[in-house]
């Protein structure tokens, strides 16, 4: 067994498995998450020894983050793992956690790279699907919407009324670095971070600017970027392995989770 710390997380690793260790966002306690090959298709988290399938017909809440139950259990803070095993080509996972939501961290899904990447589960991905037809989800002023492509890509537009903020735009494609969007932070606003008493740690929103510096100008746009491809995968297919361009203005955990269901009923009819 290896055992090494990082960024203020723990790691081991094992012949079958490799574990991680840190501050649970919500319980304020260690939170272990361990993962695992798995011999039934997709990713499944375990809590409590209760399985909860990464399936768009489990998600039980879409406020701030995407949550998933099974009626007995529940699991939070899945769009920034399903989002690193997308971009890694990564299926076929058991994923263990002793808490009701997984390791946060910095905001970002860059620890979740190097837990995959060290564990050898990274993959080349080589199917793709074809998308059918155009669809488009709106609610109110924001929409998401996904066309056909010849590879896989997303482009958001932010429009939010902050000095740090306001309008930006970004795109990422397969064929791009997959590290621009896993390192990507999320953010608040200084009295959501207080709640959780993570204000210092976290991309902070003050009156006219963040408390830390941005790894780019658009880093928040490639995290709406991240969420986008972690919430399609619980389409139960990798997005990256379909054809298509998705489109977010505005949009949220929400409408990708309307999106995603929307494209898993695409393919199971197909």
């Amino acid at each position: 067994m290896v055992e090494f710390g990082m960024n203020n997380l723990h790691y081991k690793i094992n012949k079958q498995s490799i574990q991680i260790s840190g501050l649970g966002l919500f319980s304020k306690e260690p939170v272990v998450v361990s993962i695992e090959p798995n011999s039934t298709k997709g990713i499944t988290f375990v809590v409590n020894k209760e399985s909860i399938a990464s399936s768009i017909d489990l998600v039980s809440h879409t406020g701030r983050n995407t949550v998933l139950g099974n009626g007995k259990e529940s699991i939070c803070l899945v769009e920034h793992f399903l989002a690193a095993c997308s971009l890694m080509g990564v299926d076929n996972v058991l994923v263990k956690s002793n808490k009701n939501e997984l390791i946060f961290n910095d905001g970002s899904a860059i620890h979740w790279k190097e837990v995959l990447a060290k564990g050898g589960f990274q993959k080349a991905i080589t199917q793709k699907h074809d998308l059918k037809e155009p669809i488009m989800i709106k609610d109110g002023d924001k929409a998401i919407a996904i066309v056909p492509a010849s590879k896989f890509k997303v482009s958001y537009f932010m429009d939010f009324e902050h000095p740090a903020l306001g309008k930006l735009y970004a795109s990422w494609g397969s064929e791009e670095d997959i590290a621009r969007v896993l390192r990507a932070r999320t953010f608040g606003t200084k009295i959501e971070n207080d709640f959780f008493g993570v204000s210092g740690r976290l991309l902070t929103l003050l009156d006219d600017r963040f408390n830390m510096e941005l790894y780019e100008p658009n880093e928040p746009v490639y995290h709406k970027i991240l969420d986008i491809i972690g919430d399609l995968r619980l389409s139960g297919i990798n997005p990256l392995e379909i054809n298509m361009h998705v489109f977010g203005y505005k949009s949220g955990h929400t409408l990708n989770a309307k999106l995603a269901r929307k494209l898993k009923e695409m393919f199971s009819a197909s």
